[in-house]
């Protein structure tokens, strides 16, 4: 099945961060991601009591499909592509990702004393199919209730111990029909992530041996959910 990326995030969940200068921290993540993020900031005039996890510094570039948000609690940065783009290499994407998130976390760390404890890699991928909810239908359900779908989603929890991290894998499957923009396809989403009840220390080496055990993870999810 031929397939191509779609979008690609990296999550930080922090336990420590100086979230005093929000201005200051936006100008720190434009410079770390060079002309990635080269567009003006939304900062948002959100207090202490707001939700931690509830986005206070947004940067997003709409010419160049990335995207990075800011809560006291975590941070994401995003690549998505357009309908257009039905080329790009997933590999590839997940390295430059990989290299711009890593540059952002440690002048985070280093000017802001940023601590993180879990992290996260969701990849999303999709393939053109005129009737993606029939075949999910007679490869996972074969059941005639799903007969006749105009869409169809399947959700997948796995646990794994891999590498030294406990961790969860999200396999999220969508059937959906054309619309103004795309055409009718299958779309799969795997976010791989380290679980919440065992923190890890997230050093440089971490990162990078977690984004390297998330890509094997991703590959190989692909490969059982959406081979032949």
């Amino acid at each position: 099945m031929k397939y191509h990326p779609i979008r690609l995030q990296i999550a930080f969940f922090l336990s420590a961060v100086d979230f005093t200068s929000k201005f200051k921290i936006a100008a720190l993540v434009r410079e770390s991601a060079g002309n990635l993020l080269d567009v003006d900031p939304l900062l948002l005039p959100l207090g202490a009591d707001s939700p931690p996890d509830f986005p206070h510094i947004i940067i997003r570039n709409e010419s160049k499909g990335w995207a990075f948000q800011m809560a006291p609690a975590r941070f994401d940065l995003a690549v998505e592509l357009d309908s257009q783009q039905r080329d790009g290499n997933r590999r590839q994407l997940t390295e430059v990702i990989s290299t711009t998130a890593l540059s952002i976390w440690n002048g985070l760390k280093t000017g802001f004393g940023a601590r993180a404890h879990r992290l996260g890699l969701i990849t999303t991928i999709a393939s053109e199919m005129e009737n993606a909810p029939e075949a999910l239908r007679q490869r996972f359900l074969n059941t005639v209730y799903g007969s006749g779908a105009h869409e169809t989603q399947l959700h997948f929890l796995h646990k794994l111990e891999n590498e030294g991290f406990s961790l969860n894998r999200w396999v999220r499957l969508k059937a959906l029909p054309a619309n103004e923009t795309w055409p009718a396809r299958l779309v799969m989403e795997v976010d791989i992530n380290t679980v919440a009840e065992q923190p890890i220390e997230v050093t440089d080496s971490a990162i990078q041996k977690f984004l390297s055990v998330a890509d094997q993870q991703t590959q190989q999810t692909i490969r059982d959910y959406l081979a032949e």
